[in-house]
């Protein structure tokens, strides 16, 4: 009787929570490697205390201790999401909660907002543990049989069904809980203005916002951004770079080539095997999909389907390779190397970088407003938000005006939506 008594019991209680949820061994270990360094950020308005966003942060670096209170100087790489709302981080304050559970006042202390991420300092009484970053190739050959290039000793070779790892943190009234998705590096692309931007399959929630996405052996390898259900990430490479031109420039270059491009793997079956045929000792390179008219790959003469091969006689393995060698070549002429079908041999084209403006900056950046309308989060409504790549302002006078930033011509298959979701937003406001 006691026996079926306890039975009924044990009947009774509720299920796990997802955080809880039994995981493989593997993925369990591979979080505990950078736990300590993930960090949960909250933002509150400095006017009025209200809480406006909550985000995830990694620790990427710590300076010894600083100034007469003998603190140290600890620096989180997140999103500029934190401030989403505002444009302009003075009008935030920022709480930092580790994982000990011990909190702290923090600062935003740089951004890019072309690139959607922020660095965030504070002062912990102890030295916190850096997560351990690392370099993306992503790289892969089409004739893997010919293909002896190796993989270099900082970088982490990712391809396509790799298994990553996204982590968040949340902090509550008792817990400050690590929160894990696994999931498959993926070849699609977001469908994001940011051509940087690669994708995962892990299934995550705004709080992943501005986390970490890490490799089985515990280290960082991209920033977590969150869309419409999908994992898009900016890799480390990139993140890093802008993270060591803020501290030593306050500002980073933005060159624009006026072209959209791809790992040459990832590029249709059919363009894959004509390639393949008439140049068989190209294994690896980047194909170009798109030219915008009037740019410098326009004036470049650079053609869709050609396939860069070299920048400046480096060879160009992957994408990622490509953004790095054109990174601080604004204003700079460069020798693109690139093989096209037709031509016999490699074509050897002359290409000046311009300088991005920042009204043609990524309008990813506070993307993730639109998902906290759909998805119904308990954060504070704002007048701004992004719909299907378009910037809508709702405007303060009678009913909403838009002001509409269009980087695609979905114009008007979403204006219906954005009318909608901008009558709601107005009596919201």
């Amino acid at each position: 009787m006691v026996c079926n008594f306890l039975l009924g019991l044990f009947d009774r209680i509720p299920p796990p929570p997802p955080f809880l949820k039994k995981r493989d061994d593997d993925t369990n270990l591979a979080a505990l490697k950078v736990s300590l360094s993930v960090v949960c950020l909250a933002a509150y308005d400095r006017g009025s205390g209200e809480k406006c966003f909550a985000c995830t942060g990694t620790i990427v670096e710590c300076e010894g201790a600083a100034g007469d209170d003998g603190k140290f100087e600890a620096t989180i790489l997140t999103s500029a999401s934190l401030f989403h709302s505002y444009r302009d981080p003075s009008q935030i304050t920022v709480e930092v909660h580790l994982s000990d559970g011990s909190s702290y006042e923090g600062e935003v202390s740089a951004f890019d907002l072309h690139y959607n991420i922020a660095t965030v300092k504070f002062k912990p009484d102890k030295p916190p543990q850096k997560a351990r970053l690392k370099w993306i190739d992503d790289s892969m050959s089409l004739q893997p049989d010919n293909d002896h290039t190796m993989v270099e000793a900082n970088f982490f070779n990712l391809c396509p069904g790799d298994k990553v790892i996204a982590l968040a943190r949340v902090q509550d009234q008792y817990h400050h809980k690590l929160l894990v998705s696994s999931g498959d590096f993926s070849i699609y692309c977001c469908g994001l203005d940011c051509q940087e931007l690669l994708m995962t399959t892990c299934e995550i929630s705004t709080p992943f916002i501005g986390g970490p996405l890490i490799n089985w052996d515990g280290e960082v390898i991209g920033i977590n951004f969150f869309w419409k259900g999908q994992t898009p990430f900016l890799p480390i490479n990139i993140a890093f770079r802008c993270l060591d031109y803020l501290n030593k420039k306050r500002s980073v270059p933005h060159p624009w080539l006026g072209m959209e491009f791809t790992n040459l793997y990832a590029a249709d079956v059919v363009t894959l095997e004509e390639i393949v045929q008439l140049f068989p000792l190209v294994c690896k390179g980047v194909i170009v999909e798109e030219v915008t008219e009037e740019s410098p790959a326009d004036r470049a003469e650079i053609q869709p389907n050609d396939v860069i091969i070299k920048c400046d006689r480096e060879v160009v393995s992957c994408s990622l390779k490509f953004f790095g060698m054109i990174w601080d070549k604004v204003g700079k002429s460069m020798e693109l190397e690139v093989m096209r079908v037709g031509v016999c041999g490699p074509l050897k084209l002359a290409i000046l970088a311009d300088d991005l403006l920042p009204d043609s900056y990524n309008s990813f950046w506070c993307f993730q407003l639109a998902n906290l309308l759909v998805w119904g989060e308990g954060f504070r409504m704002t007048n701004t938000f992004v719909l299907g790549g378009h910037f809508l302002e709702i405007m303060e006078a009678g009913f909403p005006a838009l002001l509409i930033k269009c980087r695609h011509a979905y114009v008007a298959l979403h204006l219906f939506f954005a009318l909608f979701l901008a009558s709601i937003a107005s009596c919201v406001i």
